[in-house]
């Protein structure tokens, strides 16, 4: 009868430790399967910021020529040199004429 205890007990033990074992693998898969998810999402979230610090840099480009045409805008020689060139506008009683380039083909 000893022997039958002692089965019982080493059996119960082996389902325990088994048990566990299979908790701590479940914990830990769970555990890296949330890592990696959050190193994903940050590497996306990285890439997102890269993108539009371009795109920032660029607008900000943009605004700084923009501005510096503006002021030249309110001189009025460059503001009829851009009428001219940008419109096509002229002066009452003058021609204008139009050459435009062929382009050489490659």
């Amino acid at each position: 009868m000893a022997k039958k205890g002692n089965f019982f007990k080493n059996m119960f033990a082996d389902a325990s430790l088994l048990f566990w074992r299979i908790l701590t693998i479940v914990v830990s898969l769970l555990t890296l399967f949330i890592i990696a998810q959050s190193a994903w999402s940050i590497i996306k979230s990285k890439r997102h910021i890269r993108q539009l610090e371009r795109r920032k840099t660029e607008l900000l480009n943009s605004i700084s020529a923009d501005s510096i045409t503006i002021k030249q805008l309110k001189m009025d020689e460059y503001l009829e040199k851009y009428a001219r060139e940008r419109y096509n506008m002229q002066r009452q009683n003058e021609r204008i004429y139009i050459i435009e380039e062929d382009k050489p083909h490659k």
